[in-house]
């Protein structure tokens, strides 16, 4: 529990900045970027957190149900945009997919 009571802290932390600032940055993503910088200045993964993730990964790929229900209900858009669609998707996704080369090549390394 303590660590999924880490995720939720973040989580809000994120929720407060974006609210506070309004930002167009949605409140995990900022939450999640606090984290990083968090578990970056510690320089190690608290083991709660480590165990939270470990139960949490596995049902990672439930988010993908609401972005596949999405798809089917608003075809219309993406008939209307979906080149512009297609080139934001490539576009945040090849940064992505470096970075996580990266890290899976820094981790390798060390």
């Amino acid at each position: 529990m303590p660590g999924l009571l880490i995720l939720l802290v973040f989580l809000l932390i994120g929720s407060l900045l974006q609210s506070f600032f309004s930002l167009p940055v949605p409140a995990s993503i900022l939450g999640m970027l606090l984290l990083l910088i968090a578990l970056m200045v510690r320089g190690k993964t608290p083991q709660h957190l480590t165990d939270i993730t470990r139960t949490l990964s596995p049902l990672l790929p439930l988010f993908l149900i609401p972005v596949s229900v999405g798809i089917v209900t608003q075809k219309h858009l993406l008939a209307e945009h979906g080149p512009e669609l297609l080139v934001i998707l490539l576009v945040s996704l090849i940064p992505g997919a470096l970075v996580c080369a990266l890290i899976m090549r820094g981790g390798k390394n060390g």
